[in-house]
This record gives structure tokens, C-alpha cells and sequence, in this order.
């Protein structure tokens, strides 16, 4: 069973058919993938919100991949439904939260998270 750790928690998920063949499959184009956040199956039961690139989508299942605390990459076929895009200060706001606090001001200097230059 695949797993991952994020925040400290260690999650064994579900890595769904994306339910359609292969030639179903769109992509999105190359570095230009949407960022979103995604509820991943867990193989207990429930789910856990990741934020994510949206890589790949068919009628009914997006391919997303996230990192976890060790900034591995994880890919997972998840209904379109429990997907959803976020915009780019939410995503600002979760790296900020995510980065170690020594390196915060490396990245962000005096800017707040999720106030982005113009």
C-alpha cells in the first residue's frame, strides 16, 4: 500500500482506477498545470486534503501529484468531483506553511503569505 507523511502523519492511500482507458486521458500542458486541492482516499477509510498539480483529467478522474514532507513526489487518479482548483495565494499561503520556519525569510522576505506582487 502506498503512503506518504505530511505535517508528521503518515497516510496509506487508495490509488484508484482513473475508471476510463488510457486514450481517454487529456494533459494539461507541460509546467503550466493547474494547482489545486485534492481530497486523496485513504486506505482506512475517509480522505486527506492534499494541494497538488493537476497533471492529467478524463470524464471523470483528475491525476494528481503532490509531496510529501520529504518532497516526494506522489501521483493518484482522483474523482473529478473531490478536486478542486485553488488560486495562487492559496497555494503561496500552504508552501509558507509548509516551509521550514529558517527558510521563510529566504523566500518570503518582509511579504506576508499570500499578498503576491502585482
Amino acid at each position: 500500500m502506498p503512503s506518504f507523511t505530511l505535517d508528521g502523519e503518515t497516510f496509506e492511500y487508495l490509488q484508484p482506477d482513473s475508471g476510463n482507458g488510457p486514450e481517454d486521458a487529456q494533459s494539461w500542458t507541460y509546467g503550466a498545470y493547474p494547482k489545486v486541492r485534492a481530497a486523496v482516499p485513504l486506505a482506512a477509510g475517509g480522505s486527506v486534503p492534499v494541494y497538488a498539480s493537476a497533471e492529467r483529467w478524463n470524464p471523470s478522474s483528475v491525476l494528481v501529484r503532490w509531496a510529501d514532507d520529504g518532497r516526494h513526489s506522489h501521483w493518484a487518479w482522483i474523482p473529478a468531483g473531490n478536486v478542486e482548483r485553488v488560486t495562487d495565494s492559496e497555494w503561496d499561503i500552504e508552501e509558507y506553511r509548509r516551509c521550514p520556519e529558517k527558510f521563510r525569510a529566504i523566500r518570503w522576505g518582509d511579504r506576508l503569505p499570500g499578498f503576491l506582487p502585482a
